[in-house]
């Protein structure tokens, strides 16, 4: 094992851990995109959206997926316009997850992916500021940062759960 090679090779998922620099840029080695296929293109900008991951952190998507569902929403939206007692209507819940999205670049260069972190999803998740440490979580089309002591301690519960958790995962594939 090469040193400072501490990755299993082969595996379809896999975390990074990043620094975040000046201008809140997170910058990632180039096998990102042997993980994540959108990320997989020419060196230039991605259009990406940042929402709040179902599990934790931040969740980045190509803005082509976010703009599918953005879309859908406001054709049958029409000119609707919620009132107070609507409030805890899904379609209302629907508006709040969109309205916490936030444009993000993710720029392709020859030896890595780099993007910078929008102020609002610092201050909102509570991700670090310069120098930090931020753990990011890639699998297919998943992409997710977060702060690196959130992750650690959500992980450590998963620990705690494997016996279960196992076999679950496996037959939720299964179920797919």
């Amino acid at each position: 094992m090469p040193r400072g090679d501490y990755n299993i090779d082969g595996l379809p998922y896999r975390i990074w851990v990043s620094t975040i620099e000046k201008q809140y840029r997170i910058r990632l080695n180039k096998d990102v995109q042997d993980v994540i296929p959108w990320l997989k293109k020419d060196p230039g900008p991605i259009d990406c959206i940042g929402t709040p991951g179902p599990a934790g952190g931040l969740q980045i998507e190509p803005l082509i997926l976010h703009e599918t569902l953005r879309s859908e929403f406001m054709t049958a939206l029409g000119g609707a316009r919620p009132t107070s007692s609507e409030s805890a209507d899904q379609w209302i819940e629907a508006a709040r997850f969109l309205a916490s999205s936030w444009r993000i670049v993710a720029s392709i260069e020859s030896s890595r992916v780099s993007m910078t972190l929008p102020e609002p999803t610092r201050r909102l998740l509570r991700l670090p500021g310069i120098g930090g440490t931020v753990v990011v979580f890639g699998f297919g089309e998943i992409l997710e940062v977060w702060d690196a002591v959130v992750w650690l301690e959500h992980v450590r519960r998963l620990a705690k759960a494997r016996i279960s958790l196992m076999p679950e995962a496996i037959e939720e594939i299964e179920r797919r």
